[in-house]
C-alpha cells in the first residue's frame, strides 16, 4: 500500500494567471468597443447638426453632451456630470449664451433658456427637473404684461459656485443665486438669493442663514 504524497488542495485558491489575463482583456476590449460606439455616434450628431442645428434636446452619454455644447459655442469646464435629459431653447445663436464650471452637476431632466445669458459657476448643482429662465413675456398678453411688469423681459442668471439647486426648482430671470446657497425643492426663485442662505417656497423666501445656524 502505497502513502498518497499529494498536497491537500488550498482553499481560495486564486484562479490561474491566464485566466485573469483575459477577464482583464475583455475588460479593455469593451471599454475600447464603448469608446468607439461613443465616438461615432457623437460624429454623426455633430454632423447632422451642423446641417439641422444644433440639438434642443440632449439626451445621450455624459461624454456626448459635453462635447456637443462646446461645438456650438458653450463655455464647458472639466470634471462636470451632466445627466440627460437636457432640454436648451431659444438656441438662434447656438450655446454661446451658456456658462458651466468645472465640477457641475446637472441630475437629469434639466431646463435651460438661452435667451439671455447663464453661468453656473464651479461645483454648482443642479437636481432633478430644475428649470432656469431667462426671459418671460406672458405670449404677449397686454394685460398680464402691464399688471405685472416687473416679471416680463429678459435677464441673465447666475448660480454661484458650490449652490445647490434642488429637485423641481424654478430660476426666473435676471436671479442671481449665491455661492453656496440652497435652495429647496419645488421652490419659484424671482429674486436674488444670499450667500449660503437656505431659501424655499413660492415665490422663495430666506428660511436660514448657513453661516450662523
Amino acid at each position: 500500500m502505497t502513502e498518497n504524497t499529494a498536497l491537500p488542495k488550498a482553499r481560495g485558491t486564486a484562479p490561474p494567471a491566464d485566466a485573469s489575463l483575459g477577464k482583464r482583456a475583455k475588460r479593455r476590449v469593451g471599454r475600447a468597443l464603448r469608446w468607439l460606439v461613443r465616438e461615432i455616434q457623437y460624429r454623426i450628431l455633430y454632423l447632422w447638426s451642423r446641417v439641422m442645428g444644433p440639438p434642443g434636446v440632449l439626451a445621450y452619454h455624459m461624454d456626448i453632451n459635453v462635447r456637443l455644447l462646446r461645438a456650438f459655442g458653450a463655455k464647458v469646464g472639466e470634471n462636470t456630470r451632466l445627466v440627460a435629459p437636457i432640454t436648451l431653447c431659444n438656441i438662434w445663436l447656438g450655446y454661446r449664451n451658456l456658462t458651466i464650471g468645472d465640477d457641475v452637476a446637472f441630475n437629469g431632466g434639466t431646463f435651460l433658456d438661452l435667451f439671455n445669458r447663464i453661468t453656473i459657476e464651479r461645483g454648482a448643482s443642479l437636481g432633478p427637473n430644475v428649470i432656469v429662465m431667462t426671459h418671460n413675456a406672458f405670449n404677449k398678453n397686454r394685460f398680464l404684461e402691464s399688471r405685472l411688469p416687473r416679471l416680463v423681459g429678459d435677464k441673465p442668471v447666475v448660480i454661484g459656485a458650490g449652490a445647490g439647486i434642488k429637485a423641481g426648482a424654478v430660476i426666473l430671470h435676471g436671479v442671481t443665486v449665491g455661492e453656496e446657497a440652497l435652495v429647496a425643492g419645488g421652490s419659484v426663485v424671482n429674486r436674488d438669493v444670499p450667500r449660503r442662505a437656505y431659501v424655499s417656497g413660492v415665490p422663495a423666501v430666506i428660511r436660514r442663514n448657513l453661516d450662523r445656524d
